[in-house]
């Protein structure tokens, strides 16, 4: 039987560039000059000639004369430059940030948060630059005190501030396969935002994907935004299929790294997500119509050959439409109900969903007469008693049930449709 059910099955669920960019610096020193430092958003680098061990103030502000000083006894010159340029206020905290000293190496460099926190990073190996090492947190005010060391030896410090951008939302993303689940070769990798997203592609440029069998072809692949919860907020929701099924026995690890990601229209991510889960056994349903029966593989080998009824498909509304199915959900009994075919609460045995269209493979024992002689069924795969319970303690999230040899197919109004595409159009959907 096919029952109608429109709910949709999915859970409501960076880049770093190393070019400067910044123009700064003010000096507090004991004989002022003028030195002309560009207000402009490229990089700007200042030249200052400064007292050994007297404060370097580095500030991205629009400066038409920092002070600066110059001694008899030592003239010291030292050039920092910083990106994104100190005193921004909209620093995106996924954003690389680098501070770079010329005619000088760098002593040290520590950074903290007007939150208490210390940030990490790197010193590299010519002590010309400093790199951060992580994230930073949203609405934060960060400072950076540094040393830097000339060409003569003199200790030059310098300090500079950036300021992380204030989100006006943050809406979550997570995972439709939880970590430890054990799932079959067809199953869909499925992040679900809260929202609907605008840069779907800064999103993507995020999401990494390993396996412990090596690489894996395969593409994600954004679907239409859709109301998902029937609240009127639709959400972005993007799947990773393979060019092939999962091979089997395989462990993956997906990671998306979110936190501090724009995407757009005021909305950030709000944390990184990841799920670690296990392909299983190769478990394939070929289901041809025009045989009455359901044939399992188990590792391309014929383990089980089901007598069965498929939908009456010379009524309108009862075939079981063709294409390559995904379980998504199993049930001991669920109350099925079709009210264009006049039945509701009607309870069925061991009732394993592969369509969000209605479409079960389900035992029925009104349908024994029937089952691998007719199809008559109302657009599910009817099994007899026994038969389909042993099915459904078989069955795993992900197993492909491929339907053949119908006049209908399958769209991208069902379910998880991800199988109706060649791999070639599959890849069309990535938004990169």
């Amino acid at each position: 039987m096919r029952r109608t059910f429109l709910r949709s099955d999915r859970a409501s669920r960076t880049r770093w560039s190393a070019r400067r960019r910044v123009g700064w610096i003010a000096l507090a020193l004991a004989t002022l000059l003028a030195v002309s430092a560009c207000g402009s958003q490229g990089d700007v680098v200042v030249t200052v000639t400064s007292t050994a061990g007297a404060p370097v103030t580095v500030s991205g502000l629009d400066q038409s004369a920092a002070p600066t000083s110059e001694s008899t006894a030592l003239n010291t010159k030292v050039r920092v430059s910083s990106k994104p340029k100190f005193g921004s206020t909209d620093v995106a905290p996924a954003d690389p940030v680098t501070v770079t000293l010329f005619s000088a190496t760098m002593k040290d460099l520590t950074v903290t948060g007007d939150d208490g926190s210390t940030v990490t990073g790197t010193i590299s190996e010519d002590k010309a630059t400093w790199t951060l090492g992580q994230r930073l947190s949203y609405n934060t005010t960060y400072t950076f005190n540094g040393t830097a060391v000339d060409t003569d030896g003199n200790e030059v410090p310098f300090t500079g501030t950036l300021q992380t951008v204030k989100p006006e939302k943050t809406p979550r993303a997570s995972f439709q396969i939880p970590s430890g689940t054990t799932v079959g070769v067809a199953a869909p990798v499925i992040i679900t935002f809260a929202e609907a997203i605008t840069d779907k592609a800064a999103a993507q440029a995020t999401f990494k994907l390993t396996t412990d069998k090596g690489d894996i072809k395969g593409s994600w692949g954004w679907l239409q935004d859709e109301d998902i919860q029937g609240t009127g907020v639709k959400q972005s929701i993007v799947h990773f299929r393979p060019a092939e099924f999962w091979p089997a026995n395989t462990n993956v690890h997906v990671e998306a790294n979110l936190q501090g990601v724009n995407y757009g229209g005021g909305a950030w991510g709000k944390e990184d997500i990841s799920t670690d889960f296990t392909v299983g056994r190769k478990q394939v349903v070929q289901a041809d119509v025009t045989t009455f029966h359901m044939v399992v593989l188990v590792d391309d080998q014929v383990v089980k050959n089901y007598p069965v009824s498929y939908g009456k498909e010379s009524v309108p509304g009862r075939a079981t439409v063709s294409g390559i199915h995904v379980v998504t959900e199993k049930y001991p009994t669920f109350s099925m109900c079709n009210p264009e075919f006049d039945y509701c609460n009607v309870e069925e045995k061991w009732a394993v969903r592969i369509n969000n269209n209605g479409e079960f493979i389900h035992e029925n024992a009104l349908t024994t007469p029937y089952l691998g002689k007719e199809n008559v069924s109302h657009g599910c795969i009817n099994m007899g008693v026994g038969d389909a319970e042993e099915y459904y303690n078989s069955a795993l999230y992900g197993d492909p049930v491929i339907v053949s040899n119908t006049g209908a197919q399958m769209s991208e109004k069902d379910s998880i449709y991800d199988w109706i595409y060649s791999f070639a159009d599959w890849q069309k959907l990535s938004a990169l």
